[in-house]
């Protein structure tokens, strides 16, 4: 059962995590708007499912991302604070980006795996050894003389993304981190292959 976060939690119901910059009252710290005096709030150091509430889980409901997003993004509709003072302009500026940013690092199953990872702390700096599927898409990639040949390390690259997506979110649920990791530098390295199949096509493609 996914848990999402009501309106009224984003409305700065005070529980002494921080103050309110304007009254100096209590709120939350996830908290859009001051409870005692409705003032919006500077951005604060909270994790991108917490900032559009929703559980902490690297499984998440899309349909409900979607709700809770264009829910709390017209609370943050700059036309509402046209006639606001400087700094409530810019903490709301802040607010809807730093909405934005969490947003899509949720909705996209690659950037939420990387930020999962980061979450949990296992971001590994070493590089694993060379993989042989990219490395055969890119020799492969060289070889190409026509647009048609692009096309298929287009859809072997697709093919591989897609299956990878789901191998690295299986290796999330179990915390098999250094087979995530692998995995995320594998479809790092897939997706820029399909980069630059593109860049390819089009110099191939007669004009």
């Amino acid at each position: 059962m996914f848990n999402v976060v009501g309106m009224n939690e984003f409305c700065g119901m005070a529980n002494g995590d921080s103050h309110c910059w304007l009254c100096q009252k209590p709120v939350s710290t996830r908290a859009l708007f001051c409870h005692q005096c409705g003032t919006i709030q500077p951005v604060r150091e909270i994790d991108h499912f917490a900032r559009l509430g929703m559980e902490r889980r690297i499984d998440i409901d899309i349909e409900m991302l979607e709700r809770q997003y264009a829910a709390l993004e017209r609370a943050l509709d700059p036309e509402r604070f046209l006639i606001r003072g400087m700094g409530e302009r810019g903490h709301a500026a802040k607010q809807l980006e730093a909405l934005k940013d969490a947003y899509n690092a949720l909705r996209d199953p690659l950037q939420r795996g990387r930020y999962w990872l980061k979450l949990n702390e296992k971001i590994f700096n070493e590089a694993v050894a060379a993989n042989v599927l990219v490395g055969e898409l890119r020799q492969a990639l060289t070889d190409a003389t026509e647009p048609s040949q692009c096309d298929t390390i287009a859809q072997r690259a697709g093919q591989a993304l897609e299956q990878g997506v789901m191998q690295l979110m299986q290796a999330l649920r179990g915390e098999n981190w250094d087979q995530a990791n692998e995995t995320l530098i594998e479809l790092d390295g897939v997706e820029g292959i399909l980069d630059e199949v593109r860049a390819r096509r089009d110099g191939l493609t007669p004009q």
